[in-house]
């Protein structure tokens, strides 16, 4: 613990001489100044005293010795007696002969003056004094001590392996004030498979990529990666994971899970993405154009920034602040204020970490519990709080997942088979960050991509070109069957029926009508307000003021910015998607990889005679797609009706 007459003796020759002469610490003392360094000052000197008297009362001798092996240097970068005997014998300490035991634990009071590599004379000597004494104290006899004096030093300097650094920053800084053995819940096969997903990324894209894949039911980090060299001298050593950058669009499905929660709106709820202002801004979607009236899930897959707003001014903009952090996105510690509704869009930061531990908390149903790097033990009790409820979260997860969103996620990769997944992507202004989330009742998968110095990047740094395909490698090889689990529905959700104009509860004016789902006892039941009578007696939709105003405004603008095309014989057809200029990642060693051309325009059953590059491709039976294998570089389609009339496309693949 502590010894008053070795303080004492110090204080007095250290104040006689007016310099620093000896120290007083106990083993439990220097323990106390490993875990947490200090300067050496008599201020010091008395929180090491307290701090060492109430390790002693929590642990016992052998204990604190252990600790203190386990964090003693030993030189050359060597810290711990496991990493001592291993760097300079090459073996586990255990293993470890008595001379070569002495030699270790002589070097501890100066690992630099007594490294055997470099001063071997005064190692000998150190080592002949710590033989000495411990043949004073009975632990060897008079015999043992000659012999171990006898064998000369072999030094076998073991190479030292060097892996996931960044992980292991990660772990070491938050156990930094704790003591005790530990087993991290990295998984070794997925740590690889993470790294080499994300130097690839890094080395074709030439950005900064790190990633992150999360155990849903635990919390636990099961692999973390940064691109780079660790040892770049510039920045090798910033953790990306866990630095904040600005969001993007993967705030919003928090956004849309609180609006169901409050009765906001339901999946098949009709939102307005049409021209309006928000104070004196006018905002637009990243596309630049309008969808005007559609439903919630598309405004949420589409990410469409209007409806976004616009739920973020209904529920409240301090509101939504509050729950973000209720859901571990804890960087947003400036006031509400300071983001104004552009919250709802991701101007604010978080990092990587933060975003997939609330991303896993959508996962589980809308508890959120720490992201771990330790393993779990079953019998370990789990922090958790509810933030959202769990239908809200079956509704999102039920949103963003299936065929149509995995396509707009990842592209024409989303060909190949996958377990269904819930995804995700964001782009911050300027082309600074690029994400994607995808997850399922198992597993968090986030990936983010962009400058560490926040500057702005190319057109290409968006989530779907830049985060996306590393997101999918890894979550296609979590299930390399292509079958994985999906959420069973909550008991709280129910079905009902709904305006196909308004998406909401159908009235006796609502000529068409769908199914939706609702939150029991939460959902709004009120009866559609669109439809009413005029004063002739005829049934009109009317929106708010507002949203007409927007409408009328995209009249002259149709949806897409172009009108389409009627399905007849003197129709032109339209390549529906992919849009020009769309870029597509090819991944090498795939089979059955394919790009889906879609065609508007024409009536079904019409031949359509397609064209790559001006050479003849084949033939498709509207609406059936064309399927084509990708091929590096940029090409031109062209598809044809046999009346000559064409539409054409240019795509890259990179």
């Amino acid at each position: 613990g502590v010894d008053p007459r070795a303080l004492l003796r110090a204080a007095w020759q250290n104040l006689a001489s007016g310099r620093r002469l000896s120290g007083a610490s106990t083993l439990t003392m220097q323990t106390i100044r490993l875990i947490v360094p200090r300067r050496r000052t008599w201020r010091a000197k008395l929180i090491e005293s307290l701090q060492a008297l109430r390790l002693e009362r929590a642990m016992g001798k052998t204990e604190i010795l252990g600790q203190y092996l386990n964090r003693a240097p030993f030189g050359s970068n060597l810290v711990g007696i496991e990493a001592a005997a291993r760097g300079w014998f090459n073996r586990a300490p255990d293993e470890l002969t008595l001379g070569e035991a002495a030699l270790l634990a002589g070097m501890v009071q100066s690992p630099t003056r007594f490294r055997p590599d470099r001063h071997l004379a005064a190692c000998l000597k150190r080592r002949a004094y710590v033989l000495e004494r411990m043949e004073r104290c009975g632990l060897i006899d008079a015999a043992a001590r000659r012999q171990a004096e006898a064998l000369p030093v072999a030094l076998r300097r073991a190479p030292r392996p060097f892996r996931e650094p960044w992980y292991a920053d990660w772990i070491q800084r938050s156990l930094r004030s704790r003591a005790g053995d530990y087993t991290t819940a990295l998984d070794p096969a997925l740590q690889r498979r993470v790294d080499a997903a994300v130097q690839a990324q890094a080395a074709r894209q030439g950005d900064a990529v790190a990633a992150v894949v999360l155990r849903v039911a635990t919390g636990e980090v099961t692999a973390l990666a940064c691109s780079g060299d660790y040892f770049d001298l510039r920045s090798g050593q910033v953790n990306t994971v866990l630095a904040p950058r600005p969001a993007g669009s993967t705030f919003k499905p928090f956004l849309y899970a609180q609006a169901i929660d409050q009765g906001l709106l339901t999946p098949e709820w009709v939102l307005a993405d049409v021209p309006r202002h928000f104070g004196n801004q006018a905002p637009a979607n990243f596309s630049g154009t309008f969808a005007g009236l559609v439903p919630a899930r598309e405004a949420l897959a589409l990410s469409l920034n209007l409806p976004a707003l616009a739920l973020a001014d209904q529920i409240g903009l301090p509101r939504f602040w509050s729950k973000l952090r209720e859901a571990g996105l804890v960087s947003l510690d400036r006031p509400p204020a300071v983001y104004g509704l552009g919250l709802a869009l991701g101007n604010g930061s978080t990092s990587l970490l933060e975003l997939a531990n609330a991303y896993a908390c959508l996962a589980r149903g809308g508890l959120w519990r720490p992201c771990r790097g330790l393993a779990y033990r079953d019998a370990e009790p789990l922090e958790e709080r509810r933030v959202f409820s769990a239908g809200a979260c079956w509704m999102v997860a039920e949103m963003l997942s299936g065929d149509t969103c995995a396509r707009d996620a990842v592209g024409h990769l989303a060909e190949v088979r996958l377990p269904r997944l819930a995804w995700k992507t964001g782009t911050s202004s300027g082309f600074r960050d690029a994400w994607t989330v995808a997850w399922n009742p198992e597993w968090v998968v986030a990936v983010w991509c962009g400058d560490k110095r926040g500057w702005r990047g190319p057109a290409t740094r968006v989530g779907r070109f830049a985060a996306a395909p590393p997101a999918w490698q890894l979550a296609r090889g979590l299930y390399p069957g292509g079958e994985g689990p999906w959420y069973a529905r909550p008991s709280q959700v129910v079905d009902r029926r709904v305006c196909s104009v308004s998406g909401r509860a159908a009235g006796a004016l609502c000529r068409e009508t769908r199914m939706d789902t609702a939150l029991a006892g939460v959902s709004s039941w009120t009866i559609c307000p669109v439809h009413r009578r005029d004063a002739a007696g005829a049934i009109r939709a009317v929106w708010p003021p507002e949203v007409e105003a927007g409408l009328r405004q995209l009249a002259a603008a149709p949806r897409n910015g172009a009108t389409a095309a009627p399905a007849d014989d003197a129709g032109t057809p339209s390549i529906a998607a992919p849009a020009e200029g769309t870029r597509f990642h090819a991944v090498d060693g795939l089979a059955d990889q394919r790009v889906a051309f879609t065609v508007a325009g024409v009536p079904d059953g019409e031949r359509l005679y397609w064209f790559q590059n001006d050479g003849y491709r084949g033939t498709t039976t509207a609406p059936a797609p064309f399927l084509w294998p990708p091929e590096r570089g940029s090409h031109r389609f062209t598809v044809s009706r046999a009346s000559g009339a064409a539409d054409q496309v240019t795509v890259m693949v990179e």
